[in-house]
């Protein structure tokens, strides 16, 4: 049977709710993951607010769309965007755009420095933009892959003189021909996010990582077209990284990589561009200690956490107060 959009909304809204719920009940979990306090979003759209740990800043999760998998449809997908506003005293700052630096250090941010509610929708959805994350699970709930995806640098470049106008801000610059507006390291922003995420689903499924993938493939830059608009072209200085960590729970009847079967589990076929810089399997669902070394030094920025299966087998009290709120 397949689920409609608004069924499959209610899911990973429901999953994300449930697993930010659960950690912020539990002060021994917000310290082993660094999460400092979380906070839905009320809106149309489902969405957080997570501030983390010696975070770069406060960073938004959103559900940009939810449906049943095109060539698997009893399988769902959900696509989330992660955006990032920056702490104006952090080395990251200044890699963002000028519209964005100047948005957050005023009168449109409120003093937990997110936006204020009543100006959230006039900011344009392109800004604060570093990551991409897809959630993807089986029919039963038994199976499930959480991939983030995103470029090394997220480059903004006019290829021509340009005065820019920011109607929002009431502001304008020019930008020289060749001149980069942005250029905010898209990777390195979002994979704290990701790799909280993963070990409070961990906790909250009681499921263990089964497999972790980390591709890599070339990138591109956004080039200026006119006013708003940019460009997609190639940048081979650039590249595409994609983290996958694949789950099976404890009740699912085959734990096995590569099912005949099509599942969130099966490996899909990758263009010849595509380099696998990371691909290991845990049928056991345990990562032992002689695992744990050979993974060092990280891949790309992107440390294996052993949490994500200690994480599986833990239970903790709860402290019965949370940290979520309104916003």
């Amino acid at each position: 049977m397949v689920d409609t959009v608004t069924e499959c909304e209610s899911f990973f809204e429901n999953k994300i709710n449930s697993m930010l719920v659960t950690t912020s009940w539990i002060d021994e979990l917000k310290d082993l993951l660094g999460m400092e306090a979380v906070s839905q979003i009320w809106g149309e759209v489902p969405a957080w607010y997570m501030w983390l740990s010696d975070a770069h800043g406060v960073y938004r999760l959103q559900l940009e769309a939810a449906m049943n998998e095109e060539n698997n449809p009893v399988n769902k997908q959900g696509c989330f965007s992660i955006k990032c506003y920056p702490f104006d005293s952090t080395t990251v700052f200044d890699t963002f755009s000028y519209e964005e630096q100047v948005l957050s250090r005023g009168r449109f941010f409120d003093d937990t420095h997110t936006p204020r509610f009543e100006d959230m929708q006039k900011i344009p959805d392109s800004l604060f933009i570093v990551a991409a994350m897809e959630y993807r699970v089986n029919q039963d709930d038994t199976m499930a892959c959480l991939t983030l995806e995103s470029l090394e640098t997220l480059r903004w470049v006019y290829p021509e003189e340009t005065v820019q106008h920011f109607d929002l801000i009431g502001k304008s610059r020019c930008y020289r021909k060749g001149e980069i507006g942005r250029s905010v390291p898209g990777w390195q922003l979002g994979y704290p996010v990701f790799d909280r995420l993963i070990g409070m689903y961990a906790y909250y499924s009681k499921a263990r990582p089964v497999r972790v993938r980390i591709t890599r493939s070339p990138g591109f830059e956004y080039v200026h077209t006119g006013d708003r608009t940019f460009a997609c072209l190639d940048a081979p200085e650039i590249h595409r990284l994609a983290a996958s960590v694949f789950f099976a729970s404890p009740s699912c009847p085959d734990r096995r990589i590569g099912l005949n079967e099509p599942n969130v589990l099966e490996p899909e076929k990758e263009p010849g561009q595509v380099e696998i810089l990371l691909d290991r399997t845990f049928p056991c669902g345990h990562l032992h200690h002689s695992e744990t070394m050979a993974f060092l030094p990280t891949v790309e920025g992107a440390p294996v956490n052993p949490l994500w299966w200690s994480l599986a087998e833990t239970a903790y009290a709860s402290n019965l107060a949370s940290t979520c709120g309104c916003h």
